[in-house]
């Protein structure tokens, strides 16, 4: 088996599945445009 420092792969493919998902729902939130919607992402974080 592999050593315990590495990561497992599915461990990667779920972060950049999430990450995208994220990232495709604050696009459509803000309705497809990232510059109108850059006062918005305050409210997130």
């Amino acid at each position: 088996m592999a050593d315990s420092e590495s990561v497992p792969f599915w461990w990667i493919v779920l972060f950049l599945v999430l990450a995208l998902g994220s990232g495709a729902a604050v696009v459509f939130s803000v309705g497809g445009s990232l510059i109108s919607g850059a006062a918005v992402l305050p409210l997130f974080f």
